[in-house]
């Protein structure tokens, strides 16, 4: 609760700035929003795989922000939002009057905050400066990660939009260390020591283009590089991740709907001894699926496929696992989120590496728009086989999610693992079932 207020009162910071605005416009400049989400989680096995040892737990996940959204002139407005994620008792609340025992601080971070102006240079473009997340497709490599604590950047987005195609260009940096953060913000350039650091540019391009109804072509490159402590970018990691997506869907109307999207690297994964690795992996997911409606009730059957490339030993000089960007993983293979999309598939039993390909069918029913409920069954094996062997398991999901109303909804999810023969090699021997088991609950803003 103590973090809680702490960020409302920064956001009612915010919005005493923005205050004398609203007596010179004589308007509302500023528009607040929030969210406050708790989940109830149980994860049994993961680490070990075994019934016999106690490895398994109950813990509550929160995230809590609030933003201010303010228009302080035409085309101008700024975005600026406030968050504290982390675990229920991480930091001993516990309370007698008006003490806390064992406080350990608080923390609050700035999720967001950037400011967004509008037709510059022309009306069909527009740029937003500072922190903020960057959404893009089925967010496969852009994504805002929101079910965990978000993923957002620091940089500049500038988009141009048009009736029947967009174009989004960016830059940013995920690491710097070229300057110390705390010096930067405090010291004169004379008392600064600016080195080389191993800073990371992030940059990009994604279009989008409407060909007809429902149906969207995306095509877009992406470039990550590392600034070596060298100061040389050839000393470092360069490589570019080039993809399409091609993607038909309506919820509202019945029919075939579809995803098929496929991203190939180039360039430098790695040096080792001065000499370059280079980077050939690949990415790619297909979703297809056919809606029934029945009155205000949506049924839809779909088959998945989600793949990434793994690395082969054979090769020292090449890299073809699939190096994962800044995409949104959940529920990408399973909700119960086992497998991730890169070399390094997944952390069960200490770990496996070798790509992954997963194959699911599913079911999901929208009855009105208070209920969903839904059905996945999935099977993973890996892209490189290890000591013979590809099997990693197979899964199976339920959910139910209710909206109570507009602003908050309730979600139950149960996912469980039936490990496959490369787990329970890494394992030991034991392959006993791997349960997630969560109830959550969402209100926004």
């Amino acid at each position: 609760m103590k973090k809680f207020m702490y960020v409302l009162l920064l956001a009612l910071g915010v919005v005493i700035m923005m205050a004398p605005p609203v007596v010179a416009q004589e308007e509302k400049p500023f528009t607040l929003h929030g969210e406050v989400r708790f989940r109830g989680e149980y994860d049994n096995n993961t680490q070990d795989l075994n019934d016999d040892t106690d490895d398994g737990g109950l813990f509550w996940p929160y995230r809590v922000r609030i933003a201010a959204e303010g228009k302080f002139a035409k085309n101008i407005t700024a975005w600026i939002e406030f968050q504290n994620a982390g675990v229920a008792g991480n930091e001993s609340p516990f309370r007698t009057g008006s003490d806390e025992f064992n406080d350990t601080g608080v923390s609050a971070e700035l999720y967001q905050g950037n400011i967004n102006i509008g037709h510059l240079w022309s009306d069909k473009f527009n740029v937003r400066i500072g922190r903020q997340e960057i959404v893009a497709g089925n967010e496969l490599l852009l994504g805002d990660l929101d079910f965990y604590a978000g993923l957002s950047h620091d940089g500049l987005a500038g988009s141009w939009n048009f009736k029947k195609w967009n174009l989004m260009v960016w830059y940013t940096r995920p690491a710097e260390d070229s300057v110390s953060t705390l010096d930067a913000a405090f010291l004169p350039p004379d008392q600064l020591f600016l080195g080389p650091g191993n800073t990371i540019h992030f940059w990009g391009g994604y279009a989008n283009w409407t060909i007809h109804k429902d149906q969207t072509i995306d095509v877009y490159l992406m470039d990550v590089a590392e600034r070596s402590t060298t100061g040389s970018f050839s000393d470092g990691f360069n490589f570019q991740t080039i993809g399409a997506r091609y993607a038909h869907d309506n919820p509202a109307k019945k029919g075939l709907f579809w995803n098929v999207e496929y991203a190939v690297q180039a360039g430098d994964a790695d040096h080792v001894a001065g000499t370059a690795i280079d980077a050939s992996g690949k990415v790619g997911e297909g979703w297809i699926g056919w809606n029934f409606k029945a009155g205000k009730n949506t049924h839809r059957v779909y088959g998945r496929l989600e793949m990434a490339t793994g690395d082969k030993a054979s090769s020292p000089d090449k890299d073809e696992g699939f190096i994962p960007l800044f995409g949104d993983f959940h529920n990408r293979t399973g909700r119960g989120d086992w497998f991730q999309l890169s070399d390094t598939t997944t952390g069960l039993a200490g770990g496996v590496a070798g790509g992954l390909t997963a194959t699911a069918i599913g079911y999901t029913g929208n009855f009105g728009d208070k209920s969903e409920f839904g059905a996945q069954a999935w099977k993973y094996t890996l892209d490189q086989k290890v000591g013979g062997d590809d099997d990693l398991g197979s899964a199976l999901d339920v959910w139910y999610g209710y909206n109570y109303s507009r602003n908050l909804n309730f979600v139950a999810s149960l996912s469980q693992l039936n490990p496959g023969n490369v787990l329970e090699t890494a394992a030991g021997g034991f392959s006993d079932s791997v349960t997630r088991l969560y109830a959550q609950a969402r209100l926004r803003f």
